[in-house]
């Protein structure tokens, strides 16, 4: 299934009433300090649901599947990194950015790596948001979160799971064995078993509340 309708209407309904329901979920966390690091829009999609501030730089972009895991392999040094602004045509994904229709999306990179802020209209907010969101990282605090997408491989999904941070979650398009991280997410699947998307049902698979409220994980691990 590439197109999850139900998911879609979750999400909107989630959207509009989360400023209500937000203070009564809120309450039912230990620790509101937490910082998620996610490889897209995802981290943002729980600040909202719980009403807090954003405490991570990853909300309203993305990253490819090997970037991400070089990313936060390699946390603080990535974090200190200037960001240098590139043309679409320029980057190591121009193929796949031309033919998704996002070759005009803001694109930057980080030494080796790149980040799409494919919610941003300009280079100048993009820059000012991420600068700021990375000052509130608690780096005592940290969770990771990953999506079998975005031109993710087994390596991909096996280097993650080999990461030592106990408070890290990867959906998966497919049950597997030994991923001690995984969680299945059979929704919105291509037909190459990546996940086209994982905000509608962000929740689905695992308690987030529970998994937010586990013993704080401090980088570097």
């Amino acid at each position: 299934m590439t197109r999850d309708y139900v998911g879609v209407g979750l999400r909107r309904i989630r959207e509009r009433t989360n400023s209500f329901f937000a203070p009564i979920r809120r309450y039912q966390l230990t620790r509101t300090d937490f910082t998620v690091i996610s490889n897209n829009c995802w981290a943002g999609s729980v600040y909202r649901y719980y009403g807090l501030p954003y405490q991570s730089p990853t909300a309203g972009l993305y990253f490819f599947a090997s970037d991400y895991v070089k990313f936060v392999s390699d946390l603080r040094r990535y974090i200190n990194t200037p960001l240098h602004f590139i043309q679409a045509s320029d980057s190591r994904h121009a193929d796949t950015l031309f033919r998704k229709g996002e070759d005009t999306k803001i694109i930057a990179r980080l030494d080796d790596i790149e980040v799409v802020f494919l919610h941003y209209l300009t280079k100048q907010e993009a820059e000012e948001k991420w600068k700021r969101r990375c000052e509130r990282i608690n780096w005592d605090n940290v969770f990771l979160k990953f999506s079998e997408m975005n031109e993710c491989t087994e390596e991909d999904i096996l280097s993650f799971d080999s990461i030592p941070c106990g408070n890290k979650i990867c959906f998966m398009s497919q049950p597997r064995a030994g991923i001690a991280c995984g969680i299945n997410f059979p929704y919105t699947v291509s037909a190459e078993r990546q996940i086209l998307c994982d905000t509608d049902r962000f929740r689905r698979g695992f308690n987030l509340t529970h998994w937010l409220n586990r013993e704080p994980m401090s980088y570097p691990w």
